[in-house]
């Protein structure tokens, strides 16, 4: 029988070849195994135009892989009594009015991290071209009070980034430091994890640049995000981190876990971190389907007993019918604690099997066609359990990637299939104007210019889409895939999207537009046009991110 490191050196092809398939130019890739590191492997280049490759030191965007720090941070905000979990937010944070009675009495951050609130993702709204925030931090509270409510509360699970938005609003309150410093002191500076960082900065060396995948598969090079501490949602996407320091964080974790577990306790001598039975056990179902074996979210992190299908939150999932089970074929079910990250140029994941102190770090400068951070980190656990009937990999990658751009093609026809030809158009003059969230602190502004229409958002008309007319009083905006990735989008594939629905007042004017933005909420938002005047009268709006950009010199 192979040794775990001979299976693992046997997998350079494979990855090499999964890399390839989906749009991915660098890639790093760690493995500890009973606390040891006994594999590293770097493929391709972290900037692909000075040919420079990556290793276990380089820098990337980890994305929602920050949602297990920032519920760190919590824990230790917990364990020094400053709150609890069971605190409502609206006793810390007096800002949050939701417009749900029960949310806004009851609901605490342990709902909120673990995504059990049943509120709207309404993720389009703060997240726009090359990552181009649309909101400042300080609008956090404002847009979190009036997301909608989907599920009741507390009885099923949808994943938020406002969470953990509102997590490290909690961060700054509490402790009087800002999220990047509080997490450098309290968390990073105390673990030895000195290139884990919250903060751009172009001192820093041994970073991998950004990419986003052109349906051939070719990388288009765009600026690195700038995510950081002070910028909105710092606490669920803001950290960037390398191979090395990820595994020395895991390893940690899993130290402190098994020690507090054991003991029945908070707190582990030496350790910051603090709270890991709380911070690791499952709070709320992935999924209503009864089953035997867990598939939980905890905070930053899902639990998933094997065999059980992985990747829940990241990319995949839209490219494939379903997720392949992991493990099949183990003796005896394995518990798996896990995590995907994902910001426009950057995919990671991080598997952890606490049982043999293992941890697997993924960590690529690409959305790529596919979710190739998400593959890599099965493909390479599979390879660890040593499971008799283990997934084609190569083949899910390609299979994806063909899903992948299937989907921009068919978005085309399902719009051309359902719309009706030959509908009256008002003059492209009657749709111009400005429309506003019911809290009036984003909005679409529409406007024409050489006899087309035109829409951007937060009046930056540097990031404008032409509106083509649908019918009647609808018009479309779709992109294909290049488009998206040049313009540094999120590849979003559901048909709807893009399509806009303008509504008529009793005077029979255009009033209103309708955006079904968020899947999670099919009957769309509307935004109201409004007037300067009428603006006056209504909410004071606070200052809009205008072009503020995450990119600078996504997320």
């Amino acid at each position: 029988m192979r040794s775990v490191v001979d299976r693992l050196q046997a997998l350079s092809p494979v990855i090499a070849e999964i890399c390839r398939l989906s749009g991915t130019p660098g890639a790093s890739i760690g493995v500890l195994h009973e606390d040891k590191i006994i594999y590293k492997h770097n493929y391709g280049y972290r900037d692909v135009e000075a040919q420079i490759a990556p290793d276990e030191h380089t820098i990337y965007h980890i994305a929602s892989l920050s949602k297990s720090f920032t519920a760190a941070s919590i824990g230790v905000l917990v364990e020094e009594g400053k709150m609890s979990w069971d605190t409502p937010i609206r006793e810390i944070l007096p800002d949050f009015k939701h417009m749900n009675e029960t949310i806004n009495n009851e609901a605490t951050i342990l709902d909120f991290m673990s995504h059990r609130t049943g509120l709207a993702p309404k993720n389009m709204l703060w997240l726009h071209e090359f990552a181009g925030v649309e909101l400042r931090r300080n609008e956090t509270l404002r847009m979190a009070s009036y997301l909608e409510t989907v599920f009741d509360f507390r009885t099923q699970w949808l994943y938020s980034n406002w969470g953990y938005a509102i997590a490290d609003q909690i961060i700054q309150r509490l402790s009087g430091q800002t999220w990047g410093t509080f997490l450098r002191d309290r968390i990073l500076t105390p673990l030895g994890l000195d290139r884990t960082i919250s903060e751009h900065s172009s001192k820093i060396e041994n970073v991998a640049q950004a990419y986003m995948a052109l349906s051939n598969g070719s990388p288009f090079h765009l600026p690195r995000p700038s995510v950081e501490d002070g910028v909105i949602m710092e606490g669920a996407v803001g950290l960037q981190s390398n191979v090395r320091d990820l595994l020395m964080y895991a390893q940690k974790l899993m130290e402190a876990a098994e020690d507090q577990n054991a003991r029945k306790t908070t707190s582990t001598e030496g350790s910051p971190l603090k709270q890991l039975p709380t911070i690791l056990q499952g709070h709320i179902n992935l999924s209503q389907t009864v089953s035997e074996l867990e598939r939980s979210y905890a905070l930053g992190w899902i639990r998933t007993m094997l065999p059980g299908p992985l990747g829940t939150v990241g990319l995949n999932p839209m490219y494939v019918d379903a997720m392949p089970l992991v493990g099949k074929g183990l003796t005896e079910p394995e518990m798996i604690i896990h995590h995907q990250g994902s910001l426009i140029d950057f995919l990671s994941s991080i598997h952890l099997i606490p049982s043999t102190r293992t941890a697997v770090v993924v960590l690529t400068n690409s959305m790529s066609n596919n979710d190739a951070a998400d593959w890599l980190g099965q493909l390479i656990l599979e390879a660890i359990l040593d499971n008799p009937d283990q997934n084609d990999y190569v083949k899910l990658a390609k299979d994806s990637v063909e899903a992948s751009n299937h989907l921009w093609a068919r978005m085309a026809e399902e719009l051309e299939d359902s719309r009706i030809p030959d509908t009256p158009v008002r003059e492209l003059s009657s749709y111009v104007g400005s429309y506003y969230n019911v809290v009036k602190d984003w909005h679409m502004e529409l406007w024409v210019e050489e006899g087309e229409l035109y829409m951007c958002h937060q009046d930056d008309r540097s990031q404008a889409y032409q509106l083509k007319h649908y019918n009647y009083d609808s018009f479309s905006w779709l992109l294909t895939r290049d488009e998206t990735a040049r313009r540094g989008l999120f590849p979003v594939t559901w048909t709807e999207y893009y399509l806009l629905a303008f509504g008529q007042g009793k005077d029979g004017q255009i009033d209103h537009v309708i955006w079904k933005h968020d899947p999670s909420v099919p009957e769309g938002e509307t935004f109201k046009r409004l007037s300067g005047s009428a603006l006056e009268r209504g909410l004071p709006l606070m200052a809009s991110a205008g072009k503020q950009n995450l990119l600078g010199a996504k997320g």
